[in-house]
């Protein structure tokens, strides 16, 4: 689905650039021969007889319209189009050879004969000109077809008004000469009119002679009268015409009286005025977009008055200076380019809303009634100006009253039209808005778009993004504000509200589907309230009744980059902050359509994964890590970025001159390499080493130190890593080897080797180099490029390598960021492994997006650390795992958490006893949140519960590992099937976002084995209820199949915990090979806390079904449970001691 900007550039057809060729060329000729013809009679006449030529000239001009327009409008429905173009093409070039003969003649009544013959045939050209638009171009393209149309006639304009006199000043006043460049321009006009496609004709059976009357015409109008507003365009288009017709013939007695111009250099007026109605035209089809924006015509209107006064007033003392002509100018510009705004929307609507069997008849109608009016202005110019003597400047005025008058009753009689193009201006001009799929939405005929609600400048924003009106289904509370409340009631829209009775609800709704049935967009909010998170809410189900018995199509929309904007409730309430940025940048998401009878969880997934199309979007323009540490640390650069538990404190600031340094000394010496190891603690030092390697823009392996020298060196190899970064210190403390890694690095030794002159160069660095440069982005950088190399923990099979790309990351941190707020003052304490992913994203990576300081400790298990370390630091976040909080369950004090403020576990289930223990010591509920490496990691996660307002919003919920995260689109997949299963019901959790891996390592086929289509098979079983809480029920791998049935180990471990009265992992469920039912349940248990006899008693006596509860001798006595060093339970392990206690047939007492 393609992104494209707030202006849909989709491509017109050739036919019809032919077309607007042949009518560019036409009209260009009609003006230098209309000019020409003005030129000589004057010449012939003397100067005194302008206002009378120019009368007369415009009515012998117009006459030919009355007379045959109601017969081209017929014509042009009962044949072809194409082939009346042609012909009227084949009759200008024959007319044009007879004006050549006319001027040759010098007789005054050969010219205008000419001028007569030439009209007719434009009227024969008229209907044509405009009603084929619609045969040649999409319904959605015809407001920018006409555009183009108007832009080309008035650029034709333009160049014949200024080439008219030029060429007669040239050619020294000979006319017949200058005739010859009209049989030249007819002839490229007719070659131009054979490229047009055939059309069809558009109604057949009538004689003409049965159709051609002014009885005609007057039934047509009658046949439109039922529609209004086709009507009032119809009328509206004859008075642009009178007014123009107007303004073109009095603009050279207006020159010669006002300005003191000949007669020839008045006509250069007109080309300023066509140059104004050029870009009129132009501005009008890009606001209009791939419909007719009606509020541009009373805007045309006000400005066309204005003018029109303006002129008038300006012309009514004497001769004006150059300070005069200045204003007039400026005037006559305005005047052309409100006229480009007011014809552009009426010629477009008569062209999409008149029937297509009588469009020639309603386009030639409403062409007579418009030479109708610009027989009445040369009337008027003939009798005020050349009878009467009044001055062409007070003709300029009064019709600008006048039309100021209409204008004004008009903005009264429709002021919403008016008000929605105001707003929608707003909209555009405060936020920066990119749409994708908006050829999704029809451009005519009923849809109901069904959008999420971030903040209350929604509406507006999704209004300003069609130019078809919507009717917005919206919160009551919104429509009865007293400050917008009017904006959105003259939109008519549709007030409801949750706590409104059932009649109420029932009655909104069926209103809603009248304006659908009437053919309008509608727009529903299906959460019924804005959210208070930045999660979807539960979607309600009034919208289903909306479009229920119809096939009018259902629209998803995704609005993002609203949630954090001052009219969301992200700082806790409306406007309660200062915009971040000007112009607001913002993406709308349209989806393909959905069948009226989709399910509101399949709506609510298509929602989702237009989210995930919006995080994407970003990617063109995303930074990579490197740029985005300098970024932060430019911006922050006073404030505290890294501590740890041996005493280094480094500023943002410092911490970049750090990273600076350290990688000019990296770079020399890994020349050609691009996957860096490091092995090294949760520390000031880990921090730096990381940080560095982005600056070089080279990929980061963090090698776990709990892993096996075996593990760890398949690693490496995998990698293909030449060198390790770590330190001589923790080689030690863990007493291993340097020859274990290789091409080893001491840390310790590059800070020594750093000399007082590469500090300073560092320090510059850090200040003044280009951001780029710095961070060492290539030409050819993209953000899907591998920025993070993680291992899996290999707890269920081998260590896989798991490519993150700086977008992955990236996208992973400002999810988490917009739904839990995190403050300047925060400060994380880093507990986790480096090279955990949960670790490296969210307790390196996020604080350093955020501008937060992070305090490390190297050993999450040392609880009395950990706790000094938060009280001392006064850390308010935390990001731990179950496992950890049980120690400092016991080992910390109340005050160490004293500041804490949220703490988030993963990788293992958080047992509610463990929570309520917690909140029961500390004070402080911990919240459960879900991921895995391969999604950077996170995926889903509960935030504390929202009371802005009202509704309350609830934001977590026990026993479930919270809501997917912005960006990520989940979906629940029957194991057996593969089919989508309902609500609330059990099955393979299936997830797509931004922050999915790139893919494995070397390792295509697992790859595939897991991700299609930019979904990843999570191997988790899990539900997702109506409010998008997601529970995790168990890993797929943690279910054993029994005589064909599938058994739960989490189940099984649930019900012994509970039983044992503990919250401590001390049971543990795996499986083992069973010959007659496939697999057997076996369970561990750590015998220190444990009585194996009790347990097997718990289970009996359970409500569990007789086929989860394993044999007594099944039931294994072990020193401990077997976890890895992220706290995640080691099922590889627990697999090999449950074979080797069967084998070797102990049931008690086993030894690992």
């Amino acid at each position: 689905m393609g992104t494209k900007k707030l202006v849909i550039e989709n491509k017109l057809s050739r036919s019809f650039d032919w077309h607007n060729a042949t009518q560019f060329f036409g009209a260009l000729n009609d003006n230098v021969f209309r000019w020409l013809l003005v030129f000589f009679l004057i010449n012939m006449l003397g100067d005194d007889r302008a206002a009378a030529v120019s009368s007369r000239t415009g009515a012998v001009f117009v006459i030919p319209f009355l007379l045959f327009t109601p017969l081209a409008g017929i014509v042009a429905d009962r044949f072809s189009k194409r082939n009346i173009i042609v012909i009227a093409k084949s009759a200008e070039l024959v007319l044009m050879g007879l004006g050549l003969l006319a001027f040759y003649s010098g007789l005054q009544w050969a010219v205008y004969t000419v001028l007569f013959l030439m009209c007719t045939q434009s009227a024969f050209f008229g209907p044509c000109k405009y009603g084929i638009i619609p045969e040649l171009v999409g319904k959605d393209q015809i407001s920018r077809a006409n555009s183009f149309m108007e832009g080309m006639t008035y650029l034709a304009i333009v160049i014949g008004t200024a080439f008219a006199p030029w060429l007669a000043d040239t050619l020294n006043l000979n006319f017949t000469l200058a005739a010859t460049v009209c049989v030249v321009l007819a002839v490229v006009g007719l070659l131009a009119s054979f490229r047009i496609e055939k059309t069809r004709p558009m109604s057949a059976g009538e004689t003409l002679a049965e159709q051609f009357s002014i009885a005609e015409f007057s039934r047509v109008i009658k046949a439109i009268k039922s529609d209004k507003y086709l009507l009032m365009t119809v009328l509206a288009s004859a008075y642009f015409m009178l007014l123009g017709g107007f303004a073109q013939i009095n603009m050279i007695p207006f020159g010669m009286e006002v300005c003191g111009y000949t007669f020839i250099k008045s006509g250069y007026l007109f080309l300023i005025a066509a140059i104004g109605i050029g870009i009129g035209s132009y501005l009008a089809g890009k606001l209009s977009g791939r419909s007719v924006e009606f509020g541009i015509v009373p805007m045309g209107a006000v400005g066309m008055a204005a003018a029109a006064i303006g002129l008038g007033i300006v012309g009514l003392g004497e001769q004006v200076g150059n300070g005069g002509m200045t204003a007039i100018f400026v005037l006559i510009s305005l005047f052309g380019v409100s006229c480009g705004l007011f014809i552009v929307p009426i010629h477009s609507f008569i062209q999409m809303r008149a029937p297509e069997s009588i469009r020639g008849k309603i386009v030639a109608a409403s062409g007579f009634l418009g030479w109708m009016g610009v027989l009445a202005a040369s009337g008027m110019i003939g009798l005020f100006c050349d009878k009467l003597g009044v001055a062409s400047s007070t003709m300029f005025l009064a019709l600008g009253i006048l039309t100021l008058i209409l204008a004004v009753t008009t903005v009264i009689i429709l002021p919403d039209f008016l008000v929605r193009l105001i707003l929608v201006l707003l909209t555009r001009t405060i936020y920066r808005i990119r749409i994708s799929g908006e050829e999704n939405v029809p451009a005519e005929g009923p849809a109901l778009i069904i959008s999420n609600h971030v903040s209350w400048a929604d509406a507006v924003v999704l209004m300003a993004t069609q130019q078809r009106r919507i009717r917005f289904v919206m919160d009551r509370e919104i429509s009865q504000n007293r400050w917008i409340g009017w904006m959105f009631r003259l939109g008519q829209i549709i007030p409801i509200s949750a706590t409104d009775p059932p009649k109420k609800i029932v009655a909104a709704l069926r209103e809603a589907r009248t304006a659908m049935d009437d053919g309008y967009l509608v727009c529903i909010f299906a959460e019924g309230t804005l959210t208070r998170t930045g999660l979807l809410n539960k979607f309600r189900g009034g919208f289903e009744r909306i479009v229920k018995g119809t096939d009018y199509p259902i629209i998803p929309t995704y609005i993002g980059g609203l949630w954090g904007s001052i009219l969301s409730h992200y700082h806790g309430k409306l406007l309660g902050a200062l915009p971040r940025k000007l112009p607001y940048p913002v993406g709308v998401h349209f989806g393909e359509p959905m069948a009226a009878d989709s399910s509101s969880q399949r709506i609510r997934e298509a929602i989702e994964i237009l989210s995930v199309d919006f995080y994407n979007t970003k990617k063109a323009k995303r930074l990579s890590l490197g740029e985005t540490f300098i970024k932060s640390a430019r911006k922050h650069w006073a404030k505290p970025c890294l501590s740890d538990t041996t005493g280094k404190r480094l500023s943002f600031g410092k911490a970049l001159i750090a990273s600076v340094a350290l990688a000019d000394k990296l770079n020399v010496r890994t020349v050609g390499q691009q996957n860096i190891g490091i092995f090294l603690p949760s520390t000031v030092g880990g921090a730096l080493v990381n940080l560095s390697t982005a600056l070089l823009n080279k990929t980061a392996v963090n090698l776990s130190y709990t892993a096996s020298v075996e593990t760890r060196n398949y690693m490496i190899e995998t990698a293909r890593i030449r060198t390790v970064l770590t330190s001589r210190k923790f080689l030690e403390k863990l007493n291993l080897d340097r020859k274990t890694l290789p091409g080893t690095i001491f840390i310790e030794d590059i800070v020594n080797s750093m000399t007082p002159a590469q500090k300073r160069r560092a320090l510059l660095k850090a200040l003044f180099m280009p951001r780029a440069k710095l961070a060492h982005r290539g030409r050819n950088f993209s953000a899907d490029d591998t920025a993070i190399i993680l291992f899996s923990s290999g707890s269920s099979g081998r260590s896989k390598g798991i490519e993150l790309s700086h977008h992955n990351i990236l996208s992973n941190t400002e999810g988490a960021l917009s739904i839990f707020r995190v403050y300047k003052d925060d400060r994380l304490c880093g507990v986790l492994p480096l090279f955990h992913a949960f670790g490296l994203s969210l307790t390196l990576w996020l604080p350093i997006v955020a501008g937060v300081a992070v305090s490390f400790t190297p050993n999450p298990l040392d609880g009395k650390v950990v706790g000094r370390m938060c009280g001392k630091d006064k850390c308010t976040l935390l990001f731990a795992t179950p496992t950890f909080l049980q120690n400092y369950l016991r080992r910390c004090k109340p005050e160490d958490f004293a500041a804490m403020r949220f703490i988030v576990t993963g990788a293992e289930k958080l047992r509610g006893e463990l929570v309520d223990v917690f909140e029961e010591k500390f004070g402080l509920r911990p919240y459960e949140g879900y991921g895995a490496t391969e999604c950077s990691p996170l995926i889903a996660l509960n935030v504390p519960d929202r009371q802005a307002g009202v509704p309350h919003q609830v934001g977590s919920k026990t026993c479930t590992v919270g809501h997917s995260i912005p960006g990520m689109a989940v979906r629940v997949l029957d194991i057996q099937t593969g089919e989508a299963v309902k609500t609330g019901e059990q099955g393979l959790l299936f997830v797509k976002g931004p922050n999915v891996m790139t893919g494995y390592l070397n390792l295509p086929e697992k790859t595939t084995e897991v991700l299609e289509g930019g979904w990843y098979n999570t191997g988790d079983i899990v539900s997702v209820d109506a409010d998008g809480f997601v529970t995790i029920r168990d890993r797929l791998s943690r279910f054993s199949k029994i005589g064909g049935e599938m058994v739960p180990h989490g189940t099984v471990e649930e019900v012994a915990i509970k039983g044992l009265n503990t919250v401590e992992p001390v049971v543990a469920v795996t499986s083992i090979p069973d010959a007659k039912k496939g697999e057997q349940l076996v369970v561990l248990y750590d015998k220190r806390a444990v009585d194996g006899d009790k347990l097997y008693s718990i289970l009996a006596e359970s409500d569990l079904p007789k086929l989860y509860i394993p044999k007594r001798d099944n039931l294994i006595a072990v020193n401990e449970i077997p976890h890895l060093g992220s706290g995640k339970l080691d099922i590889m392990k627990l697999r090999q001691l449950a074979m080797e206690a069967k084998n070797n047939k102990e049931t008690t007492d086993f030894t690992d």
